[in-house]
């Protein structure tokens, strides 16, 4: 079984973004309220003495702003004096447009509604909102209901399948890529509001961005999904059999026989990435791609054909690389070397071999990536690039020693000799 503080680690973050998720949910309709009621509100025909429903404009001159306080765990604020000479402390979500150019001095103009400043204009017409404001809440409770609900749901649902499929390596690798596609759905919530709040869209415009974002990813959780439990109860081997460093070692043979492969490591031999891998990528992929859109519509790009086109191309290209992804390996039998990539495969007969080598990858830390990978050499002086065998799912060095035998016996032979089953 997974390791259980790992996984009580996933339930509780679960639960408490679900339950932030709730919280936010219960607060949209209210700030919805509030804003309709901001909107409708008259204009003052006077000042009023007291806190009134009514909206009136207050010339105010800058004391203090503190712009930059965040870091030192203060608050985005400011002191503004009125005429009357008695400070007033506005407290702002973020830092512009308006609080980051006020300088002490600066005549600002103040909307002053049940007896608080909700908005504040510079002389150069900037707009502000402050916290107090009412117009940016509906955005805020509904953009942290879509990050905090689904990743509740779905990481909660990822943290309880592996309890009560104790032992099952399947359904734990599936589990691991429900959570994972959770975090992206959260991740992708909050972009979006992000994304919203940068350009001043409307309210609709966090579902119109949300909800394709998060269909691709249901998508893809689900592929992933169906991927793992396909998957035999170990996972993650080559489909010509386990990797080589599974395998027991061969006993000496005796001397004067033909020193070629045993059995067990005879061609054909298939090269594939791993079902963990593929998950590991996929999850990625999504993540970068939903980051990607998010930021087409962020920045000021020309024209809007341009952003739809990017919007639609991305995903369509990340959904072709994951349903290609499976197709990729190498496959070696008696004819020569077959690398299949995501559209064409390339055939490379015995007698262009020149060399088989392991090289190192330069940059690679080990980590996503492998730190050996194996490039055959042809008599013409060009390399090609054996798809998938690294140092991630095989012993390299072993299975370089395999195919240069092989590739040995077929230049003694000079002949194409069957294939011989995979024990």
């Amino acid at each position: 079984m997974e390791n259980a503080g790992r996984v009580v680690l996933w339930w509780a973050t679960a639960l408490l973004g679900l339950l932030a998720g709730v919280a936010s949910a219960t607060e949209v309709g209210e700030a919805l309220e509030r804003e309709r009621e901001y909107r409708a509100s008259p204009v003052c025909a006077s000042v009023p003495v007291t806190a009134s429903a009514c909206v009136w404009e207050q010339p105010f001159s800058v004391r203090e702003a503190k712009a930059d306080g965040v870091g030192r765990g203060e608050r985005l604020a400011a002191t503004l004096l009125p005429p009357s000479g008695e400070p007033w402390e506005v407290v702002f979500r973020n830092t512009g447009p308006v609080l980051s150019r006020m300088q002490p001095g600066d005549a600002v103009v103040g909307v002053v509604w049940r007896g608080g400043v909700v908005e504040v204009r510079d002389a150069g017409g900037r707009r502000q909102q402050t916290e107090y404001g009412p117009s940016e809440w509906p955005a805020d409770r509904l953009g942290g209901a879509l990050a905090f609900i689904p990743f509740g749901l779905i990481a909660l649902a990822g943290s309880v399948w592996p309890i009560v499929k104790r032992g099952d390596r399947r359904h734990e690798r599936a589990a691991t890529a429900v959570r994972w596609h959770g975090v992206a759905l959260g991740a992708t919530g909050l972009l979006t509001l992000w994304v919203q709040a940068d350009n001043g869209w409307p309210l609709w415009a966090i579902w119109a961005i949300w909800g394709p974002v998060a269909l691709v990813l249901l998508a893809t959780m689900a592929a992933c999904v169906v991927v793992a439990l396909r998957g035999t109860a170990e996972g993650g081997g080559p489909a010509a059999g386990p990797p080589a460093r599974r395998e027991p070692a061969a006993p000496p043979r005796p001397a004067g026989e033909e020193q070629v492969a045993p059995a067990r490591e005879r061609l054909p031999r298939e090269y594939r990435m791993s079902r963990s891998r593929r998950i590991e990528l996929t999850a990625l992929l999504v993540a970068k791609t939903a980051v990607l859109v998010l930021a087409v519509w962020s920045e000021d790009l020309p024209p809007l054909w341009f952003q739809v086109g990017l919007s639609v191309l991305m995903p369509l290209l990340a959904v072709v690389g994951i349903v290609r992804m499976p197709r990729c390996g190498t496959l070696v039998d008696s004819t020569g070397i077959h690398i299949r990539g995501m559209f064409r495969t390339r055939r490379v007969a015995w007698e262009d071999v020149q060399e088989i080598r392991a090289e190192p990858l330069r940059g690679s830390d080990g980590g996503l990536a492998p730190r050996t990978l194996v490039h055959v050499h042809l008599t013409d002086g060009s390399r090609r690039l054996l798809q998938h065998l690294d140092d991630k799912g095989y012993d390299v060095d072993r299975e370089v020693a395999v195919l240069d035998v092989a590739r040995a016996a077929r230049r003694r032979r000079g002949d194409a000799a069957a294939d011989v089953p995979v024990a």
